[in-house]
């Protein structure tokens, strides 16, 4: 056996590799914009406050940083002309850009918030029944809710007899995002009485702070209206274009302006930039404060929620391909695959190329044959084994589904 050569041992390695040597690595260990936003706010919290009896010592108190309010009554924002809920689709564009977030007024109907709000509440009730409830510091979160309800399918799909505002909210997240976009999660985030507000934190984190378009976007929706009385979102409108541009430009991030609580009437879908700065509130009331979270990215990030996991089997039968992309059950080009099914998949929602559902549900029925070592020598059985790449690359080339039960043939089509 030939030695290793010297170059290969670990200590060589590590001895040639000091901070100064290595390519990329002011880049890849800054610690912008968030470094300087700590050193040059330190009133704004980015860790969650003390909850117990230590709440409320210091945190709370008139002038005090969670002594917040909504933009119309606040002293530094009331005369700024922040985002107004509106259907305006040009209105709606200029508030993204400039503020980073939006108000999409009336995109869940009165009927359609009820049926959303009327599910969420049992489902709640039923978690803490059963013992697997996520409590938080600000009450408890319903996750994965697209199990738990037709409706929340919908929600997830923005269709319309669930969204009535779905083309035009699609229509937006196309534009901050480009095509292709997929769904990070969904999850009902409950307010209670007494709980702890959220640190402040952008949802797309360190990813490509410096891009003038975001990579996520959050599509808010308040199912119980929502201001600074009952834990409405607390924002720092602008914070987006602020953080990202410092990054861009080498500098520093200075002092910011002051949070301010979101107001939105139940039924208003607030798009917010991943970058924005934002956290849930305090809620001072007696009853929940509900907003359906759902996460929107770029469909080459990793998604919060594992799909690929957790939804049942009966969900995805019925999806539709909409729904089924949305989730990440698509291939895109240069994503993600399933034993090399999806290379050159353009992800056009239903496209049978890049679909790759049919590999899970195989899974769940004990049917799933993966291809392993083969070669010359493989005997007739061996090489006509009933692969499932077979099967879902056979229906592909045919422009049928990738799934066998009528994966995705009808779509919602149905009143929630």
């Amino acid at each position: 056996m030939s030695s290793i050569p010297a170059e290969f041992d670990p200590e060589h390695v590590k001895s040639r590799s000091a901070p100064e040597a290595r390519m990329y690595h002011d880049e890849v260990t800054s610690q912008e914009p968030m470094k300087s936003v700590l050193e040059n706010n330190p009133e704004i919290y980015f860790v969650p406050p003390k909850g117990g009896s230590e709440w409320g010592q210091w945190e709370f108190k008139p002038g005090a940083y969670y002594d917040t309010t909504t933009g119309s009554k606040h002293p530094y924002w009331k005369d700024k002309d922040l985002p107004q809920a509106t259907k305006n689709i040009a209105q709606l564009r200029q508030d993204m850009v400039k503020w980073g977030y939006c108000s999409v007024e009336d995109a869940v109907s009165a009927e359609q918030v009820q049926v959303i709000r009327d599910r969420v509440l049992e489902q709640a009730e039923g978690e803490r029944l059963a013992g697997v409830r996520q409590k938080t510091q600000s009450g408890q979160n319903v996750n994965c809710c697209v199990n738990k309800g037709r409706c929340f399918e919908g929600l997830i799909e923005q269709h319309p007899d669930v969204v009535q505002g779905g083309p035009l909210v699609e229509q937006l997240l196309t534009e901050a995002m480009g095509p292709g976009w997929i769904c990070a999660s969904l999850i009902a985030a409950m307010s209670l009485k007494g709980g702890v507000p959220q640190a402040l934190h952008q949802d797309q984190g360190g990813i490509a702070p410096e891009s003038k378009h975001p990579m996520s976007v959050n599509v808010l929706t308040p199912i119980t209206d929502v201001d600074e009385s009952n834990g409405g979102t607390l924002i720092i409108p602008g914070s987006h274009a602020v953080l990202s541009e410092a990054v861009r430009n080498g500098t520093p991030v200075g002092k910011l302006p002051p949070a301010i609580n979101m107001d939105a009437k139940a039924g208003t879908m607030v798009l917010t930039d991943g970058r924005l700065l934002h956290g849930t509130g305090i809620n001072h009331t007696d009853a929940p404060r509900i907003i359906m979270l759902n996460g929107m990215q770029k469909p080459w990030m990793r998604q919060q929620e594992n799909w690929m996991l957790s939804v049942r089997p009966e969900v995805l039968q019925r999806a539709s391909p909409k729904l089924l992309q949305r989730m990440g059950y698509q291939a895109t080009t240069g994503g993600q695959t399933n034993e090399g099914h999806g290379f050159g998949a353009l992800g056009r929602i239903g496209e049978a190329a890049g679909a790759t559902v049919g590999f899970r549900l195989a899974a769940d029925s004990g049917a799933y044959v993966r291809v392993g070592e083969l070669g010359p020598d493989s005997t007739p059985e061996e090489l006509q084994a009933p692969f499932t790449l077979r099967d879902v690359v056979a229906k592909a080339r045919v422009g049928g589904k990738s799934a066998p039960l009528g994966i995705g043939d009808t779509g919602l089509k149905r009143s929630t």
